[in-house]
């Protein structure tokens, strides 16, 4: 049997808990009628209004349509919104136990107005952002309890940190400390301030991602493993990913060795919105099923290149992998 065959039938063994911000991403939807009189914009006429899991449920969607076990860490406020999206997640069978509710704090919202006919792709005319950055106060606790209270029912820890907040440094340290000193698995996916997470085992940025850590725009394949080389002297983490759209994803090991491999299925490429997220949660739930870096790479690129053949966010299907893999490793 091919070896990335057999880590895919083990995911569902594994058993993950992400930690970080929590969105909700709305979608308002309306069909184009005319222009204001009011001001030069488009008046639409409304049609449907959809929540969706963003941040870093959209990282435990994904572990959870791969049939794995997992827990989600992270705030909400004691509104509607948070509420609703909670029991989405709850429906989804996602354990929502280590998720707080706040009554002193907002839900984190991202609003996106889209406008389009019946018969063609939605286009996002403006997004509206409601956040909530202030201090966690006792939550930070909860949240520290939470993690040891349950981190030996366990394989790996995910963070994914859109910089909302709840990721504090108190609680960056303890994550860290936690990757130092025991035996679980600790990845991070974080928009900002990447060298903040030195020492955790991986860490998986964009393009974007590694280059703002170094101050440096990355662009040719030779400036790619440059800068990989210069983020794991600075980071000292067993892994680092750099995912790169439509460029596939390089891997650098602490020796600074690297691989490339290009994305799978470039010619079908259509969406990738939310890869990273599909990508992270594929790797590390190989790693944990057993397989080595490279090959928890290719499966995550594997992963990567069926979720932007679809379009908004979405996540991918054991069934889904494991054709992917039949096709082009036999």
């Amino acid at each position: 049997m091919n070896k990335l065959v057999n880590f895919i039938k083990k995911i569902n063994e594994q058993k993950i808990m992400v930690v970080g911000d929590i969105i909700a991403d709305v979608f308002i939807i309306g069909r184009p009628e005319r222009l204001s009189r009011e001001a030069p914009v488009l008046i639409l006429q409304y049609k449907e209004k959809k929540i969706l899991p963003g941040g870093g449920e959209n990282a435990a969607n994904n572990i959870n349509a791969l049939k794995a076990k997992v827990k989600l860490v992270g705030l909400i406020g004691k509104d509607k919104t948070g509420l609703d999206l909670k029991t989405r997640l709850d429906m989804s069978g996602i354990d929502t136990e280590g998720i707080i509710i706040d009554s002193e704090r907002s839900t984190v919202v991202k609003t996106r107005i889209l406008a389009g006919g019946d018969q063609v792709v939605k286009q996002q005319v403006v997004r509206i952002d409601h956040l909530n950055k202030s201090p966690l106060k006792k939550n930070e606790d909860k949240i520290i309890n939470y993690i040891e209270k349950n981190s030996s029912d366990i394989n790996a820890i995910i963070v994914s940190d859109y910089g909302n907040g709840v990721l504090t440094n108190t609680i960056k340290n303890y994550l860290i400390n936690l990757s130092e000193n025991s035996d679980k698995l600790v990845a991070v996916d974080t928009r900002y301030n990447l060298l903040d997470y030195e020492k955790v085992n991986i860490v998986t940025p964009n393009l974007d991602e590694a280059g703002a850590a170094i101050n440096k725009t990355i662009k040719t394949q030779t400036e790619v493993i440059s800068a990989g080389k210069e983020l794991m002297g600075k980071l000292n983490s067993d892994y680092l990913l750099i995912t790169q759209g439509k460029d596939g994803m390089t891997l650098f090991d602490r020796a600074s060795k690297y691989i490339h491999l290009p994305v799978a299925n470039l010619s079908e490429v259509y969406d990738v919105t939310g890869a990273g997220d599909t990508v992270v949660g594929t790797f590390v739930l190989a790693i944990c099923a057993g397989a080595t870096a490279i090959e928890a790479m290719k499966l995550a690129n594997y992963a990567a290149g069926i979720v932007v053949r679809k379009s908004g966010v979405a996540t991918v299907k054991p069934e889904e992998l494991l054709q992917e893999v039949r096709v082009n490793e036999f």
